[in-house]
């Protein structure tokens, strides 16, 4: 009978060491799969590890093929040179500055106007959507390039 008391009494003490135990033994492995599962993908082709991925990378409104020729983008083209040069002067990035060339581009699959402006010491290359005026980059040839990536807005 004395066996039986203390047994009891043992029993008593280690059960709510063996609760406890349970319990974080239960919430680590719920804690562990709880965490959520992170997945990377690569931007890199599988196929070919020689693209060249261009910079800037920015998408315009008018796609141009490759081999057209400056003529045929220039009928793609729904805003002017003028409209472009303006658009390019209303940024303030290159505000104050004096354009130096406004050329209709293919760059990198979209239909661009590049236009130059000089300011001071600094040129910067202002890439404007053919077809609707909006600043899709800006590139300075000094060291603080600034590039304005999207849609610009002033």
């Amino acid at each position: 009978m004395i066996s039986e008391v203390t047994s009891i009494k043992t029993y008593k003490k280690v059960l709510p060491l063996l609760v406890l135990t349970l319990v974080i033994v239960s919430m680590a492995s719920f804690a562990v799969y709880a965490q959520p599962q992170i997945t990377t993908t690569s931007t890199a082709n599988p196929d070919n590890d020689n693209v060249n991925e261009q910079y800037p990378n920015y998408t315009g409104s008018i796609t141009a093929p490759e081999d057209d020729t400056d003529q045929q983008l220039a009928t793609l083209a729904t805003i002017s040179s003028d409209e472009a040069q303006a658009a390019a002067l209303n940024d303030k990035t290159v505000a104050g500055g004096t354009v130096t060339s406004v050329e209709l581009d293919n760059e990198n699959g979209n239909l661009v106007y590049s236009v130059e402006i000089v300011q001071g010491s600094t040129s910067n290359d202002v890439k404007v959507d053919a077809g609707n005026g909006n600043i899709l980059f800006i590139d300075q040839d000094n060291d603080n390039e600034a590039g304005f990536n999207g849609n610009h807005e002033d």
